[in-house]
């Protein structure tokens, strides 16, 4: 979907040219500082990127709309970092939040849902190979991983112990927006008033 087609010039409508139509991504993220973090996380995504040139133009919150399976540890934790480092509060919106995504939804300012969104989150899971001396290095960058992930969910609003969210996540760990809410996960279910005010 493009958009706008019709633009107004002066006093005029004009028929926009293909070559200067943008896509609906481009037009939320200029209009309304909203950034769509959508499929899997990887080394890739440009919405860290995006964070940053946002918060070079003013200190306005930034919205991150979450629809994402999860991907990438390395690539969630610095998004992570850059959420934390720039002076804009990030509201994250969660449609669904698996896995990795999971964090990044956890990590916002203020933290929303929609009604019949999904959250989940389980341990940290990766392919090893080579010999006993590899695998002892892989394990370990796993056991690093398990506890940069519960330091996040703890951070994030968490009010368990590390063994307890351990435990919780041992398995796919699945809530409902009400019970991520109770978990600290997120903070209220987004309503259509609140999603008025922001594009108003």
């Amino acid at each position: 979907m493009l958009y706008p087609r019709i633009a107004r010039i002066g006093d005029v409508d004009k028929l926009v040219a293909d070559a200067e139509m943008v896509g609906y991504k481009e037009h939320m993220t200029q209009e309304y500082r909203i950034l769509f973090l959508s499929g899997v996380i990887s080394g890739e995504m440009d919405s860290q990127n995006l964070l940053l040139a946002l918060d070079s133009l003013s200190n306005d919150p930034i919205k991150i709309v979450i629809t994402s399976p999860g991907g990438d540890l390395d690539t969630t934790f610095l998004f992570v970092d850059t959420m934390k480092l720039i002076q804009s509060p990030v509201i994250t919106i969660g449609r669904y939040c698996a896995s990795a995504a999971c964090l990044i939804l956890a990590s916002g300012k203020e933290r929303y849902l929609y009604p019949h969104a999904k959250t989940m989150l389980h341990l940290a899971t990766g392919a090893m190979s080579g010999d006993y001396k590899d695998y002892a290095i892989q394990h370990k960058l796993m056991v690093s991983y398990q506890n940069k992930i519960v330091d996040i969910l703890t951070e994030a609003g968490v009010k368990k112990s590390r063994d307890e969210i351990l435990t919780d996540i041992d398995r796919d760990f699945w809530l409902d927006p009400h019970e991520a809410i109770d978990y600290g996960l997120a903070d209220k279910i987004l309503e259509p008033q609140i999603w008025k005010e922001w594009i108003e």
